[in-house]
């Protein structure tokens, strides 16, 4: 089927009123839970999202008995209104269907960033040329040197919602973090340029396996069980072990900037950061995050008349001044 035979989509999520009333909208599910009410009847909270945001959704007992359990990664035709529940929006579905892919157009369901991904790749294998050191340069090429994990990774999103949550975003986080690391290297003379770099190039590498993208993007059943911070110590541990006499401390080192990158116990590092590259590693992490963050926040909220957002729980639970 042609370009032609695509739906074009009416309402984005950006869009919903409330009392809106939904005439095979589409939207894309990027989770479903299941529950029960009081008296014994069953009911399914959907989060549906596209391009531009989520929004919750709800289907009662009478429409799953019709329609059935929609799949997470599928994009749906929704028949519906939007209710307030909680202050909030919510999709009261009255029936749904699957859409089939010559149907819709993917771009509409997943944003890309807005950055150039062959400069910033460009980018990234300029930084590994420049390495110095041998070992580290044949264990990062071990990677970016592979055909199917250089696809994969220009593709990945950095998160599913906080951070860098679109196509291309882990290319355009671990890009940002090179830029920042030039001035920190050139300002300390003590931080080895090399480790560093391999541990901009490393630290959210399990986020390849991580999250998934299908017309969402969504957390993998390894990316549940195990986080990015195991993967990637599982990958870059088997790559070391397939490098001919790769130093043992030094290797030490590279897993210690993964597993430390997250800075604190509570959020989800297993160690603390114990050495000057991995407390560098750790502050650029910071500071590409919570500047992406906060400059959605204010690009999402410049029509709100409001002076701050709400208390938001991946920022300590401060609020944003939107002025």
């Amino acid at each position: 089927m042609n370009k032609q035979s695509k739906i074009m989509k009416q309402k984005f999520v950006k869009d919903l009123q409330f009392k809106d009333r939904l005439t095979e909208e589409l939207f894309a599910v990027k989770s479903v839970k299941m529950g029960k009410t009081m008296d014994g009847r069953d009911y399914a909270d959907v989060m549906l999202s596209d391009k531009t945001g989520e929004v919750s959704g709800k289907l009662w007992d009478e429409c799953l008995k019709q329609c059935g359990i929609p799949e997470v990664g599928a994009v749906l035709f929704v028949v519906g209104s939007v209710e307030e529940f909680r202050e909030k929006q919510q999709i009261k579905f009255v029936t749904w269907k699957a859409a089939e892919e010559s149907e819709f157009d993917l771009e509409d369901y997943i944003p890309r960033t807005a950055r150039d991904i062959e400069e910033m790749w460009s980018a990234v294998e300029s930084a590994i040329a420049s390495l110095k050191n041998n070992h580290l340069r044949l264990l990062l090429n071990q990677f970016y040197q592979d055909k199917k994990f250089v696809k994969k990774f220009k593709n990945a999103p950095a998160a599913e919602v906080v951070h860098h949550a679109y196509l291309g975003g882990l290319l355009e986080h671990v890009w940002e973090m090179l830029e920042f690391s030039e001035n920190v290297i050139k300002t300390y003379a003590a931080v080895d340029r090399d480790l560093l770099i391999a541990g901009i190039l490393f630290h959210d590498i399990g986020k390849t396996e991580e999250l998934g993208i299908d017309h969402s993007i969504y957390r993998t059943i390894p990316g549940n069980l195990l986080g990015h911070i195991v993967q990637g110590l599982n990958m870059v541990s088997k790559a070391i072990e397939s490098c001919e006499k790769f130093p043992k401390e030094l290797g030490y080192e590279v897993l210690h900037l993964i597993a430390s990158h997250h800075g604190r116990l509570e959020f989800g590092s297993p160690v603390l950061p114990m050495t000057l590259e991995a407390i560098a590693l750790n502050y650029l992490d910071e500071l590409s995050s919570k500047i992406r963050i906060v400059d959605k926040l204010l690009a999402d909220n410049k029509e709100s008349e409001a002076d701050f957002t709400e208390h938001l729980r991946f920022m300590e639970n401060r609020k944003i001044y939107l002025k």
